[in-house]
C-alpha cells in the first residue's frame, strides 16, 4: 500500500497510510494529516486516488505547495517524491509501483496493479505535466538577495529551496545579527520561477520599495525588501 512519511527536522514523526481516495493536509485538527506550522493553511492540501495513480493537489494554500523542491498546483506522484508544506517533508512511498521504464512503453500497462488509461486519469496526466516547460526555462535563473544596509551573517544569498527565512534563528536562511534581531521576521515563499515575502507570525512590519504589505507579495527583479532594519535587494539573474 502507498504511503506519506511525514517529516519534521529531518526525522520522520508519523507514517500515514493511503488507504483512502482523498486525504487532507493542513493545520485545522480536523484534516487526516495535521501539521502544527503557522507556514501551513487551515486546509492546505489534499492527497487523491484516481485508480491506483496518487496525486498531490494544492487547497489554495497562501504559501504553495513544493514537490521535490518545485511550487506545484498539482503533481502526479512517484515512489520516492518529496512533498515540502511549511517546515514539514511529506515522503511518498509506494513500493508496489510499476518502473518508470516499464510505465513509457505504454500508457496503459499489466502488472499486479494495473492502471488503464481513463479520460479522466488522461487530463489528471496531463495537468500535472503541464508545467514542464516552465520548469525547465526557470532553471536557468538564480534568485538572489543582496544585502544593501543593516547586519546579517553574509552579504549575498542565494535561494534555492521552497521556503526561505529571515531572521536570527538557527535555520534562517538570511541570518539576521544582533541582540534585538527577531527569530523570524519574514517569509519568502517560492512561486513559480521567484519568491513571494510575506510577514513572519511575529509580525514584523515588511516593507517592498517603501511601502508596507499586508499579505503576500511577490517580488519582482530589482525590488527592495526593508524588515527589522535590513534591507535586501532582490534580483533575478540568468546563468
Amino acid at each position: 500500500m502507498a504511503k506519506l512519511l511525514v517529516k519534521a527536522h529531518g526525522a520522520v514523526i508519523k507514517e500515514v497510510p493511503l488507504d483512502k481516495p482523498r486525504l487532507s493536509i493542513g493545520r485545522k485538527p480536523d484534516n487526516d494529516i495535521v501539521l502544527d506550522d503557522q507556514a501551513t493553511s487551515g486546509y492546505h492540501a489534499r492527497v487523491t486516488q484516481i485508480q491506483s495513480v496518487y496525486f498531490i493537489e494544492d487547497a489554495g494554500s497562501s504559501n504553495g505547495t513544493f514537490a521535490n523542491g518545485k511550487k506545484t498546483d498539482r503533481k502526479q506522484l512517484v515512489n520516492g517524491d518529496q512533498i515540502t508544506i511549511g517546515q514539514y517533508t511529506l515522503v511518498y512511498q509506494d513500493e508496489t509501483a510499476v518502473p518508470p521504464s516499464a510505465q513509457a512503453k505504454s500508457p496503459a500497462f499489466d502488472s499486479d496493479k494495473t492502471v488503464v488509461m481513463t479520460p479522466e486519469l488522461q487530463r489528471e496526466l496531463l495537468k500535472a505535466q503541464g508545467g514542464k516547460a516552465a520548469v525547465a526555462a526557470q532553471a536557468k535563473q538564480v534568485i538572489v538577495l543582496k544585502v544593501v544596509t543593516g547586519s546579517t551573517d553574509k552579504k549575498e544569498y542565494r535561494l534555492a529551496g521552497p521556503v526561505a527565512i529571515i531572521g536570527s534563528q538557527d535555520n534562517a536562511t538570511i541570518k539576521l545579527s544582533g541582540w534585538f534581531a527577531p527569530k523570524r521576521a519574514a517569509l519568502l515563499n517560492r512561486q513559480g520561477g521567484g519568491y513571494a515575502v510575506a510577514m513572519s507570525e511575529e509580525g514584523k512590519k515588511v516593507l517592498v520599495n517603501g511601502a508596507a504589505i499586508q499579505g503576500l507579495t511577490a517580488l519582482k527583479d530589482g525590488d527592495l525588501v526593508e524588515v527589522a532594519g535590513v534591507t535586501l535587494q532582490y534580483s533575478v539573474k540568468e546563468e
